[in-house]
């Protein structure tokens, strides 16, 4: 090795590298979240299925490959740049409208899937896959982490009329009806101490669920889903509430989130019954 080219690589290389550094650094600070409609469709593209596992990280062979080595930094970078107290500071300026729901719900094709997910059910505890729960019928899926996301939540299930969906959702389907909508409650346990309370307190919620919908209601630990694979849905923040409405051959094909007011009440709904319509035309 030359002297000139010891001399530029010992004064380059570190140049180059603080420089990426202060961009990584700069990457990481907060940004303000601008609320905006979802124009493209939420979801995964692959279907979800128990086999189906979100790592978080990279593997050591991926740490040679480039293309998911810089996929991974901005991961972090992001995640970084809502660490702390961003959750609460963005749900407290957004009142938690995280975003404008679609005016419309989302072609079949071009929609992409609900993703696997494990989680107790309210009637025998046991841990089954939610995907089993979906499949084949047309369900209105409500997530929530908070009591805070739980309470804004129902809003898009009680109408102006008293009408309260949760507590009697008998007038979802008709007596010939093809196909069935069916509401599905998730309420993710952002850690193991607060998935502790809330077994502790499952007698108390099976009192407040109809027994019919308590095969439906899933307590899931949240870190199922990786911080990426939440952003990609839409469901990163702790504290708002979302309801996507998802098909039988599990696709998202409309989302919603935070409070629904009247406007996006009848929205949700219009979308079920317009769903409903396309589907049972393409059943024998």
């Amino acid at each position: 090795m030359g002297p000139i080219y010891k001399r530029c690589f010992s004064s380059c290389a570190p140049v180059r590298f603080l420089g990426r550094f202060q961009k990584h650094l700069v990457n990481t600070a907060p940004k303000e979240h601008v609320v905006k409609e979802l124009v493209r469709p939420v979801g995964l593209r692959e279907a979800p299925s128990p086999s189906v596992r979100y790592k978080e990280g990279n593997s050591v062979r991926d740490l040679f490959d480039d293309a998911k080595t810089s996929q991974r930094t901005r991961e972090l970078e992001m995640q970084f740049s809502k660490g702390g107290l961003y959750d609460i500071y963005t749900f407290r300026k957004t009142k938690g409208k995280l975003f404008l729901s679609p005016p419309s719900f989302w072609k079949q094709d071009k929609a992409q899937y609900f993703p696997h997910l494990q989680g107790r059910s309210l009637d025998d505890s046991k841990n089954r896959d939610v995907e089993n729960t979906l499949q084949g019928k047309l369900s209105v899926v409500r997530i929530f982490t908070s009591a805070a996301g739980d309470s804004l939540g129902k809003s898009y299930f009680q109408s102006e009329d008293g009408s309260d969906y949760l507590q009697d959702e008998s007038s979802l389907n008709g007596s010939e009806e093809k196909l069935t909508t069916q509401i599905v409650e998730i309420n993710l346990t952002e850690n193991y101490l607060k998935a502790l309370f809330a077994r502790l307190a499952l007698g108390q919620l099976r009192s407040s669920v109809p027994t019919e919908r308590h095969s439906r209601y899933f307590l899931a630990d949240r870190n199922q889903l990786s911080f990426g694979i939440r952003e990609e849905l839409q469901i990163n923040n702790l504290y708002t509430s979302y309801v996507l409405v998802v098909d039988p051959q599990l696709k998202i094909r409309w989302m919603g989130c935070g409070a629904a007011d009247k406007k996006e009440f009848n929205l949700l709904w219009r979308c079920v019954r317009g769903l409903k319509k396309e589907l049972s035309s393409k059943l024998p």
